[in-house]
């Protein structure tokens, strides 16, 4: 070889050998197992539902209850109407649990409710008690105006006519929980007075504050450890008021300054029901849900007296209107798609990084959906459900279960390249088990991005020259996705007559390789990996 060409020669390696090296730097983190950032709150296990009352003593709805306990996906659930009743979209919501006699006198019938909240507690689930909506005897006029809100909530936002009864209704109801569950038990749940209060007419906003102030006093009377809050809103214009009379105006039954809030609650949905197939194209974000969340933060910093109550997000969706279908709007296939986990888990990681930066911590986060789709036996219609028709789990309740498979104790990560797309969630137990959650997903793809990207994960302080049995379970199109399964065998518009052996081994997150790795001299392992767009894994490493 002339020198020419080896100069050549040698200039191409060296070409060569820098693309690899920048290439090696791309998608790159590292995991500090020795280092402790914060605990795993788990607080997304949580779920909720218009329809909870209905559907929660259904077949499908205990099929629901009991994987919720043995998968340990989720651990509080929430639900409206704990007082009227009313027909939506052809389902009952709620129960008669209040009514008065021909004489005007109370008459209580808790045999639903008790039942319901039964079925949570015998499945380790705790219930989030709303104390709505109005119950007819106590409707002081029904008005088109004040019924309703603008994401096709309706019920009607007014005062009782009768305070004294309200307040008993709510004494009465508390102590039946009390005498049915225990103390104790009770205590570890929360307590609301109305879901969405957005809808309230501007004009008759104290007399929500008056609600409020009047249910605190009702709860806590029967019980002073009982832990209340709210509003359970959705708008920053509502909050910020409602946040300054609790702290600072007079409380309506006590006559002194501010009322008892143990817990903040708000409502983030990606987009409104009413933005669907509507121009410009909006695809819901993470980045919307953290933007939110940072305003809060700034708002709720706002009111110094507030800066250890708990923070709750317990209402949110990729897409609010539970009720729409594929039919109708072809976007709500994220609804049932591989999306929504993936939406899922980076939304817990980003919730994360917020209180890890920002000493601002999400206490929950509940998602809206339960089993609708399994109760009227309908694959994949598109609705917020965790659960479709053969008792099928859907792609983001299969998302829950993998979270649910993550340690007590969260670790520090460093992300060496900022893209979007990746993220890493890992943990560790107290018998220093490694878990950790690798994601590749950008919100904007949609469902057609194909191929893979390189993710080299460099695990810090495990034990020297040690071997570890690596354990890997993969979610992606081929991988723990019923909706995929589905789509093979023909998309079947319900169960009837079909085979669902396909979609039950789907359903069951299985482990999709095994691994034995060492690692080096000062304690290091180094993964290189490809990881499919759209997909993620959970990887488990325990030291043999």
């Amino acid at each position: 070889m002339t020198d020419r060409k080896k100069y050549y020669f040698l200039f191409f390696l060296i070409i060569v050998a820098k693309s690899i090296g920048v290439h090696a730097q791309q998608n790159s983190f590292t995991i500090e197992t020795n280092t402790i950032v914060g605990k795993n709150t788990e607080f997304w296990k949580a779920a909720g539902s218009d329809h909870l009352f209905h559907h929660a003593l259904k077949p499908s709805g205990q099929f629901l209850l009991n994987r919720m306990k043995k998968t340990n996906s989720h651990k509080y659930l929430r639900s409206h109407h704990t007082f009227n009743q009313d027909l939506k979209h052809g389902v009952i919501r709620g129960h008669k649990l209040y009514s008065e006699d021909q004489n005007g006198n109370p008459v209580y019938d808790f045999s639903n409710l008790n039942r319901v909240f039964k079925s949570y507690v015998e499945n380790g689930i705790k219930p989030i008690v709303e104390y709505d909506y109005l119950p007819d005897a106590l409707i002081l006029k029904k008005s088109k105006e004040n019924s309703g809100n603008d994401e096709g909530m309706t019920m009607v936002n007014i005062g009782p006519k009768d305070w004294e009864k309200w307040s008993d209704l709510m004494k009465t109801t508390t102590q039946n929980l009390i005498d049915v569950f225990g103390a104790e038990e009770v205590r570890t749940w929360y307590f609301e007075v109305w879901n969405e209060p957005d809808g309230w007419p501007k004009d008759q906003l104290e007399v929500f504050y008056k609600m409020y102030d009047v249910f605190v006093a009702a709860v806590t009377s029967v019980d002073p450890e009982l832990k209340v809050g709210g509003p359970a809103c959705y708008h920053e214009y509502f909050l910020r008021p409602f946040l300054n009379h609790v702290t600072n105006e007079t409380n309506y039954v006590t006559g002194e300054k501010g009322t008892r809030i143990d817990f903040i609650s708000y409502h983030i949905y990606g987009l409104s029901g009413k933005w669907l197939n509507q121009e410009p194209h909006i695809q819901p974000q993470v980045q919307q849900f953290v933007l939110s969340v940072l305003w809060l933060q700034r708002l709720v910093k706002d009111f110094p007296s507030l800066k250890k109550t708990e923070f709750h997000i317990n209402e949110w969706g990729l897409s609010s209107n539970y009720y729409r279908t594929v039919a109708d709007y072809p976007d709500l296939a994220y609804r049932n798609s591989i999306t929504s986990p993936l939406f899922l888990v980076k939304l817990v990681n980003a919730l994360f990084q917020i209180e890890d930066n920002y000493s601002f911590p999400t206490s929950m986060l509940l998602y809206w959906g339960f089993s609708w789709e399994a109760d009227e036996d309908e694959f994949f219609v598109g609705k917020r459900e965790l659960l479709t028709a053969g008792n099928t789990p859907k792609p983001i309740q299969t998302g829950f279960e993998m979270l649910a498979k993550l340690k007590s104790k969260r670790v520090k990560v460093i992300k060496k390249i900022k893209e979007n797309r990746f993220g890493v969630l890992a943990t560790k137990s107290e018998s220093e088990e490694i878990s950790f959650i690798v994601y590749n997903f950008e919100e904007a793809d949609g469902e057609k991005m194909n191929g893979f990207d390189p993710i080299d994960i460099t695990l810090k302080g495990l034990k020297p020259n040690a071997n570890y049995h690596v354990e890997v379970i993969k979610m992606d199109k081929s991988n723990n996705n019923t909706y995929q399964s589905w789509k093979s065998i023909g998309s079947p518009e319900n169960s009837q007559n079909i085979n669902l052996e396909k979609l039950k081994k789907a359903s069951e997150l299985k482990v999709s390789e095994q691994l034995n790795l060492k690692s080096d001299p000062i304690g290091d392992l180094i993964l290189n990996l490809k990881i499919d767009r759209n997909s993620m894994r959970l990887y488990k490493l325990k030291h043999q």
